[in-house]
């Protein structure tokens, strides 16, 4: 394995196909995830997630970080982020715009880190901030009725809990990618079954045994095979083996990608003001990322 350090600038063309696999893998998955909300509730697809993405724990060592970091990577970036996700998308936001709105996730990650890490971010990280916050009023333009603000603010709390999630994420460097996954999946469980059981009843909790269909079960095996087990070992590789700002500007393709098969797959459109208010988000999204990474050349 390279070091992040050594001057290596370009990717070799496996790790190329592997960035292009994730790519085209994180982006279906919210068009996936679209399906997955026809057969489950929210909180039911939640907990079946990680129960599933937990399951390599009995042959997988616990990594060396702290239980409180766990909880933080397991609370913030997957319960929360996926939690509000689920909801935003079960209220009616379509599978590519909720793609572009968690890519909020890098400008306030930077926030979070100024707010409780003391650290300073630079003129073109809030200059991204602002800019991508513009996108988001325009996409909230475009939305019409009260359900679709209701959404857009839910995915905005994903794209909040994902950016908290980060911050605990940093005590992870140096430590297995997949580990890291496996471990954090398993502590979110037992709250999100419990509100489940709250809100939905135990039949619905249990709908994926109790009423077993191909199309419930393929969702739940592609959003954690592929999307979490696969697409977190490749990214962890990608950033152990590049420096930063070669590995980054990687996922500003996923809501590119996203937003391509929800309209081939599900006719979700993009146009006018809402198309405007996209480009201007990622747009904002690309000026605090490259800000960011020329930090840490």
């Amino acid at each position: 394995m390279r070091d992040p350090g050594s001057g290596c600038d370009r990717l070799t063309a496996p790790h190329t196909l592997a960035a292009l696999l994730i790519v085209a893998t994180w982006g279906l998955n919210f068009t996936v995830i679209r399906f997955g909300l026809d057969e489950f509730t929210p909180f039911t697809f939640a907990t079946w997630r990680f129960v599933l993405c937990a399951l390599p724990i009995v042959f997988v060592a616990k990594p060396a970080i702290s239980w409180t970091m766990l909880a933080g990577i397991g609370g913030f970036m997957f319960a929360g982020q996926f939690v509000f996700l689920f909801l935003a998308m079960e209220a009616g936001l379509p599978p590519g715009l909720t793609s572009v709105l968690v890519q909020l996730q890098g400008p306030l990650t930077v926030v979070l880190a100024a707010l409780f890490l003391r650290e300073r971010a630079t003129r073109g990280q809030w200059l991204g901030l602002a800019i991508a916050a513009v996108g988001v009023v325009l996409i909230a333009r475009s939305v019409e009725g009260p359900v679709g603000i209701l959404a857009i603010g839910l995915a905005l709390c994903s794209a909040l809990t994902w950016a908290a999630g980060n911050l605990f994420f940093r005590s992870a460097r140096g430590a297995s990618m997949f580990a890291v996954t496996v471990w954090a999946s398993v502590l979110p469980i037992p709250p999100l079954a419990a509100v489940g059981l709250l809100l939905d009843g135990p039949t619905a909790l249990l709908t994926p045994i109790l009423a077993p269909t191909w199309k419930g079960w393929f969702v739940l095996f592609y959003t954690v095979a592929p999307v979490m087990w696969l697409g977190y070992l490749i990214w962890g590789t990608l950033l152990a083996t590049y420096p930063a700002a070669k590995v980054g500007p990687i996922s500003l393709l996923v809501p590119c990608v996203a937003l391509v098969f929800a309209a081939l797959l599900v006719g979700e459109p993009i146009g006018g003001l809402r198309l405007l208010g996209v480009v201007v988000v990622l747009g904002g999204v690309a000026l605090g990322l490259f800000a960011s990474t020329r930090r840490l050349r």
